[in-house]
């Protein structure tokens, strides 16, 4: 099967809104695919509804009747033996979508409202994050931009998924939520962004405490798990053309049926949120002036039995009939600067951004 032929099945299951993942594991060469075949994906309004699950995991940062978390069956794990029936097409009506404006200024005044409990001494860390809206030019192919993104960000997971609840989302992360098999299970915290212009990479205090806090809270979920972790880090990895903080946490899950309350003792992690959780969680919900949706969450496949592979959603994009909305938010502290979070932002949205063509 060619390249040509792969994107473009990608693309009309799309159209008929099969429910599929296609996803490429860092390091690997080939491409991993799962299709539901029968049915409709399940849906589950409670993270811990995973434990004793396997399946293909797509999870919204905050779980809501228009966001649940959604499970896909691997029916199908072979891309080259699906079948497409030529001109069927999804049933029901597409929704208007209207461009927002990716303003500045309403930025400026966000961050201002965000900043001021972390002043205050309220909450320790907030992650404030935007979107930005872009028309979908008629050629714009969903299946073409993951193989280019698979090709360009090779120790990301890279992904591209539809379901008729979800709509399409296309990704690249970093960032492990839960991976492992038998024995040997990992997590990581990963916070602090640069975005070098050359090989070495100092960090400074704000990006030190920003990691401290999110090892700090892993470290703290995985205890009350009873889980005593081996840790190796903070250290400098690359993704794409940023840099973060990473730390790495090793260990052995003795209980595999209780993966689901782990996980949600784990998202959202700091990283995407802030502390305290709570609170942190809250506000975000309340002040940021819109839905996440699937962004921040996490997604990948869930097999208790085999290989589990979950990962946060980070650099990702919807993907829509007349546009393309791209994502991309920052971790704020009391010392951060609006300026040094609009251009860390500016920075992430272009992970995304450099493969549409």
């Amino acid at each position: 099967m060619t390249y040509g032929d792969r994107y473009q099945i990608l693309d009309a299951l799309i159209e008929q809104d099969a429910c599929f993942a296609i996803f490429r594991l860092p390091e690997e060469t080939a491409p991993r695919f799962v299709m539901q075949t029968s049915g409709t994906a399940s849906l589950f309004s409670d993270i811990d509804a995973l434990n004793g699950l396997s399946g293909f995991v797509f999870a919204p940062f905050r779980i809501t009747n228009g966001s649940p978390l959604i499970v896909i069956r691997p029916d199908c794990t072979d891309l080259s033996g699906v079948e497409i029936t030529p001109g069927k097409k999804p049933q029901g009506k597409v929704a208007a979508e209207k461009l927002q404006k990716d303003d500045k200024a309403e930025y400026n005044l966000l961050f201002q409202r965000f900043h001021t409990p972390l002043l205050n001494g309220e909450i320790k860390k907030l992650v404030l994050s935007r979107r930005k809206m872009m028309e979908r030019e008629e050629a714009f192919s969903p299946g073409r931009s993951f193989f280019r993104a698979a090709e360009k960000y090779t120790r990301s997971f890279v992904y591209l998924f539809h379901t008729p609840q979800s709509g399409t989302w296309l990704g690249s992360t970093p960032e492990i939520l839960l991976a492992g098999s038998g024995s040997g299970w990992q997590t990581v915290a990963l916070a602090g962004t640069k975005y070098p212009n050359s090989g070495n990479v100092s960090w400074d205090d704000k990006n030190l405490c920003e990691q401290h806090l999110v090892t700090s809270y892993i470290l703290k979920q995985l205890t009350s798990f009873h889980i005593a972790p081996e840790i190796n880090g903070p250290y400098t990895i690359k993704a794409g053309n940023l840099a973060h903080l990473r730390t790495d946490f090793s260990f052995s899950l003795p209980d595999r049926s209780k993966i689901g309350s782990l996980l949600k003792a784990l998202h959202p992690t700091p990283a995407v949120s802030g502390l305290p959780k709570e609170e942190a969680f809250q506000f975000i919900a309340e002040q940021e002036g819109y839905d996440r949706r699937y962004y921040t969450g996490f997604l990948g496949m869930l097999d208790p039995q085999a290989e589990t592979h979950l990962y946060v959603n980070l650099r990702c994009m919807y993907i829509g009939k007349s546009s393309l909305t791209l994502f991309a938010g920052s971790g704020l502290l009391a010392s951060s600067s609006c300026r040094d979070e609009w251009k860390e932002t500016e920075q992430k949205l272009r992970t995304m951004a450099s493969i549409i063509k």
